[in-house]
């Protein structure tokens, strides 16, 4: 299959947005308030886009006890007038937003499709931190994990606590990751932690930061969000017609998968005949390198470090940013510590990560939260930072290629995007 892909047909974002993200009011109350706020922020960067144009919809919504409504796509379809236009929902987690990208991207690069929307949201919210723990903790195995207690942040700091002393990987390394995302948010004014906290933080603020699971503390995990993002992938035809000097093109594209349980990815086949023995143990994103591999291949990198200039990734806990530095082929067991002591991933840095401020800074809604990052990632490749954020701070300098990262349960869904500026 992996021989097969042709993506001859090329494949564009041309617009997009969100609303503001937050654990509360945002001024847009309603979903489908926030998407036609979305569709109007887009429309009036590209006033030659109308939703006329559009002849595909995916709805990308991560969890229904959020909201209680089921089928809330239907609503915000109706709001938006595109009656007749086909839809539908896509779920996967954490990488529900990644997986609604790779879904319009396949439409658009069959010829069955010219333009295509997607919204992504998340009204979380609507219930205390602890009960949207519990929530998102149902995508683990209810019958094994969370039966002991198991919310995410347990699993990801089982997982880092021994990732960390196998590859050399210090408390403090970790923690600069939390420091940065967040102190890259305060430039970005629809970001949840420029609208709340709204502080520069520095590593020992975030290793003094309250205790959640050994050795993750509190800013070392991404924010519970409200919001909505919007996304518009087209044919190249139309990317010409109505954004020809602000349109991006999607040149590689990998969607894989992990098992449920951490547990059970101990010389699990699948992983043992591709990547030999002890991959990816119980510590490493195996679905993460597997799609980044894909996405490469597709796109003709052979260096990542070298030849993508920045990325908007799945931060959902310093720890797991680190992870996937790794399953990205960034650094390897050998270096990853020097990588992140040379702070390499800030906007100084070879590679800047999260320039937008990522799931720590910006907000995880889940089911925009790919979204997001797609947008930030379209944002600095064609010249809009300085027009989105509020100064060229976190404007990446000639950015020609970017990465875009979703990412689901302890890594059981993962996809990666390269895209570039045309």
């Amino acid at each position: 299959a992996e021989e097969m892909i042709n993506m001859s047909r090329k494949v564009c974002i041309v617009g997009g947005a969100t609303t503001p993200f937050d654990y509360g009011p945002t001024g847009f109350e309603s979903i489908e308030g926030g998407a036609a706020e979305c569709v109007r922020e887009t429309q009036k960067d590209v006033p030659d886009f109308s939703l006329r144009d559009l002849d595909l919809m995916i709805y990308s919504h991560f969890s229904v006890h959020f909201g209680h409504q089921l089928c809330s796509e239907w609503i915000i379809h109706d709001h938006l007038g595109l009656v007749g236009l086909p839809h539908y929902r896509v779920e996967n987690g954490g990488n529900t937003g990644g997986s609604a990208l790779y879904a319009a991207t396949l439409a658009v690069m069959s010829g069955y499709h010219d333009v295509v929307g997607i919204v992504g949201w998340e009204t979380m919210d609507s219930v205390s931190q602890s009960q949207g723990s519990e929530f998102i903790a149902l995508a683990s195995d209810i019958r094994y994990e969370l039966l002991v207690g198991g919310i995410y942040p347990i699993y990801y700091a089982a997982m880092a606590n021994k990732w960390m002393k196998d590859n050399n990987v210090t408390e403090e390394d970790v923690a600069s990751i939390g420091a940065k995302n967040r102190n890259h948010a305060m430039d970005n004014p629809k970001a949840q932690w420029y609208r709340n906290e709204h502080r520069n933080i520095t590593v020992d603020d975030v290793m003094n930061s309250r205790l959640i699971s050994y050795p993750i503390k509190k800013y070392d995990c991404c924010l519970m969000s409200r919001g909505v993002a919007f996304l518009l992938v087209c044919s190249e035809e139309y990317a010409k017609k109505v954004n020809p000097d602000h349109y991006v093109t999607i040149d590689g594209m990998g969607l894989s998968s992990c098992t449920i349980r951490a547990g059970d990815r101990l010389n699990f086949p699948g992983w043992t005949e591709r990547y030999g023995p002890n991959y990816p143990e119980m510590t490493e994103f195996g679905a993460c390198r597997a799609s980044a591999e894909q996405a490469y291949k597709t796109a003709g990198i052979e260096n990542p470090l070298k030849q993508i200039d920045f990325g908007e990734i799945h931060d959902a806990f310093s720890t797991s940013e680190a992870q996937i530095y790794k399953a990205l082929g960034l650094a390897d067991t050998e270096n990853i510590a020097q990588f992140l002591r040379d702070e390499q991933t800030h906007m100084h840095g070879e590679i800047p990560m999260n320039p937008g401020g990522g799931l720590m800074g910006y907000g995880h809604p889940v089911g925009a939260t790919g979204i997001m990052s797609a947008i930030e990632c379209y944002y600095q490749l064609a010249g809009l930072i300085p027009k989105k954020h509020l100064s060229k701070k976190t404007e990446v300098p000639d950015a020609n290629c970017g990465i875009v990262n979703s990412h689901a349960g302890t890594g059981t869904s993962i996809s990666n995007f390269v895209l570039r500026r045309h």
